[in-house]
């Protein structure tokens, strides 16, 4: 499968996710902390990407809990703090300095400026977003968002 090809299938699976309702909830008992990783991580960079060249904050708390509802509070603080860090240490984002406001470095930018059929990939991101802000995701939604974290981190691998 080539590269656009493989992004042209995750987006369309997505996409065709956001509208679906039936089986909205928090996230089954057993999602581990590195698929709500992938979850937080589309959601930060829709997120920033929507807001370039402004810093931002990474999150709403109503975005947060989409993602962290049922989980344990000391589990969940530990994964907003670590994905946190984890992204600014990777220079997946850089923080504005004297502020917890954050930015996507050029490396990050080019990744979600990868253009698909249905807009850019940071576009898609903030679609993404936009539905977990508007209600709880459903699981299927939520598969297609760990993938798409799983995409993006491989691209920025490549280079």
């Amino acid at each position: 499968m080539t590269q656009n090809s493989e992004i042209e299938t995750l987006v369309a699976s997505a996409l065709e996710c956001l509208a679906e309702t039936d089986g909205a909830g928090p996230a089954a008992p057993e999602t581990t902390m590195r698929e709500r990783f992938f979850e937080m991580l589309v959601l930060i960079l829709g997120n920033l990407y929507a807001k370039t060249p402004l810093a931002s904050p990474l999150f709403d708390r109503t975005t947060m809990l989409r993602i962290t509802t049922g989980m344990d509070d000391g589990d969940a603080g530990k994964l907003t703090g670590r994905t946190e860090d984890w992204l600014r240490l990777e220079n997946m984002l850089r923080q504005q300095e004297g502020t917890k406001n954050y930015y996507l470095p050029r490396v990050s930018l080019a990744v979600l400026a990868t253009i698909t059929s249905r807009g850019t990939l940071g576009e898609v991101f903030d679609k993404i977003l936009r539905r977990y802000q508007a209600g709880m995701p459903t699981e299927k939604l939520r598969t297609a968002t760990r993938v798409l974290g799983s995409y993006f981190l491989t691209r920025i691998a490549r280079g």
